[in-house]
């Protein structure tokens, strides 16, 4: 039981943490993305509006 712990934490030592600095816009444009598109379908109408006169 004791060597299993151990080989485990190693295990977990061994594998790279993830950089926390570089890279944390990624995970929020795909959120970005879908509210850029919400916004421009719920604003087509009026801009068409408005163009038409």
């Amino acid at each position: 039981m004791a060597d299993r712990l151990v080989r485990n934490s190693i295990s977990l030592r061994a594998m790279p943490a993830p950089d926390r600095g570089r890279g944390a816009i990624e995970p929020m444009l795909p959120a970005l993305l879908r509210g850029v598109v919400f916004i421009s379908v719920l604003a087509a109408p009026f801009v068409a509006a408005l163009l038409a006169g």
